[in-house]
């Protein structure tokens, strides 16, 4: 079991850093060419049509990794479902345009949220081809989607940037990514649908969905409770400045740890899969997760708002206090993710929904009162709490469910941490030496050499991670792919 996750990691993590790579260098030469207030419209729309998408999929690619038994009749009928909650739900987004004026107060967006909706339709239809995938670890069918996505995203976008789109540039790479997405799926995929529907299956998928939908739905509300907040009481401008800092410090969160999900969750729900499995990828990938978010971190707070001052002058200036505090949010998330990833894919959907109504009750409580007296910084600090406090929840509950002691989790995070803590005061002096007027390139060159100097400290401290590191990158083994791809069955 070990050796098919790290080899299907491999490939996760091979398909999202080429992906994201193209994706995050898009919305880098983005951040240059539109204006805090066309990002902050942006987030107006997306942090509804996000919502959307989340409800469509009704937990529905989940009951699909959990079902052990008559998997391709309930592959055909989660596809209608899927298709008919997508349709269903892209209605509801094309008429509730009016609602942004309401909410956000923004006046002229039910275009670009109209095309942007189309999102929700494009991941209805690859609900069922993706989590197949994923259900067979063949994990390496992923990286033609993932690319075809990401370069749609980067040509669409910066086409319509350069032309002046404003907006509609981030809306129409949105919904032009999902749709090339979608397509390199169905190319991927043998499957094809019957179109045969089972209502016992219906019922039996849709229950499943049903609890985790209960966790997605606080998902998003946790989700959008910060912009709807900064929008309401703050400008555009400032939460387009917010969502900017947002994703940018989102790298550790969407990156590191989704690569993790994709492979853990379907491994976790696996009938060979023994408890003492489970408690070990849990342990190791909290481990990974808090060495890359650690090392995410100490590099936003000594070198972020150099990177924003050189590659945009005083443009995004005003996001380097939240930047910083996203950064542990996004290190936080990384956490929550994992554990809450565990209770799902053990059977323990309605744990996830209890953990996800706390992180949302802690930031609703404080998140309005934050964005009055101390602008969209507050509101990160509010965020990043109710994180943290939503990782020891559930931190707590997935070491109760493995019957694992917590100073197991205390070894797995213990040597990252002390790495973190070495590397932090070398990275804090090496920024202040640099020049007022230094360039981009310097400070990227400078981020590189402390992500190299960090991981030599953390692998020379845990043996571990360097072994596990040294099989996974060995020739043989890059060789090989996961099960599917000629790997080990």
């Amino acid at each position: 079991m070990k050796r098919i996750v790290a080899r299907g990691f491999l490939w996760v993590v091979s398909t999202m850093a080429l992906a994201r790579a193209a994706r995050y260098l898009s919305f880098l030469l983005l951040g240059g060419m539109l204006a805090p207030e066309e990002f902050g419209q942006f987030a107006a729309i997306f942090v509804v049509v996000n919502g959307f998408t989340l409800f469509q999929g009704f937990g529905l690619g989940q009951a699909l990794l959990l079902r052990r038994e008559r998997v391709d009749e309930a592959s055909d009928t989660i596809f209608i479902l899927s298709l008919a909650l997508g349709v269903l739900f892209l209605a509801l987004a094309w008429v509730s345009a009016p609602l942004l004026r309401v909410v956000f107060g923004q006046t002229d967006l039910a275009g670009p949220y109209r095309l942007c909706s189309l999102v929700v339709l494009f991941r209805a239809l690859q609900t069922v081809p993706s989590r197949r995938f994923e259900k067979d670890l063949a994990f390496s069918k992923q990286l033609a989607p993932g690319l075809a996505g990401s370069a749609v995203y980067a040509a669409t976008a910066l086409v319509l940037a350069t032309r002046g789109a404003g907006v509609w540039a981030l809306a129409g790479a949105e919904a032009a990514a999902a749709a090339g997405e979608m397509i390199a799926y169905w190319i991927q995929s043998p499957w094809r649908p019957r179109f045969r529907f089972d209502r016992s299956l219906a019922w039996a998928d849709l229950s499943v969905g049903w609890v985790v939908l209960g966790g997605t739905l606080l998902v998003f509300l946790y989700q959008g409770v910060d912009r709807v907040a900064i929008g309401k009481i703050l400008s555009t401008r400032e939460l387009g400045t917010y969502a900017f800092a947002f994703t940018l410090a989102s790298v550790p969160a969407s990156y590191a740890v989704r690569a993790l999900n994709t492979v853990l969750l379907p491994s976790y729900a696996s009938g060979k899969a023994t408890a003492g499995d489970r408690t070990a990828l849990f342990l190791r990938a909290t481990s990974y997760a808090c060495a890359l978010g650690s090392l995410f971190v100490i590099g936003v707070a000594s070198l972020g708002g150099r990177f924003l001052e050189a590659a945009y002058g005083e443009k995004w200036l005003d996001a380097r206090g939240a930047l910083t505090v996203l950064a542990f949010l996004g290190l936080f998330h990384s956490f929550s993710s994992l554990s809450e990833d565990l209770v799902v894919g053990i059977g323990r959907p309605a744990v996830f929904r209890r953990i996800s109504a706390l992180r949302f009750a802690l930031a609703a409580a404080g998140v309005w009162a934050a964005a009055r007296w101390a602008g969209i910084l507050g509101v990160a600090l509010v965020m990043a709490l109710a994180m943290l406090a939503s990782s020891i929840a559930g931190w707590a509950a997935a070491l109760r469910l493995l019957g694992a002691p917590a100073r197991e989790l205390g070894r797995a995070v213990a040597r990252p941490l002390v790495a973190a803590a070495a590397v932090a005061p070398l990275a804090a002096g090496a920024a202040r030496g640099l020049p007022p007027d230094v360039g981009v390139g310097a400070v990227v060159a400078l981020g590189v050499l402390l992500a190299a100097v960090y991981a030599a400290v953390w692998l020379g401290i845990d043996g571990v991670a360097r072994t596990e590191c040294a099989k996974w990158l060995a020739p043989a083994n890059l060789a090989r792919g996961p099960r599917g791809d000629g790997g080990e069955r």
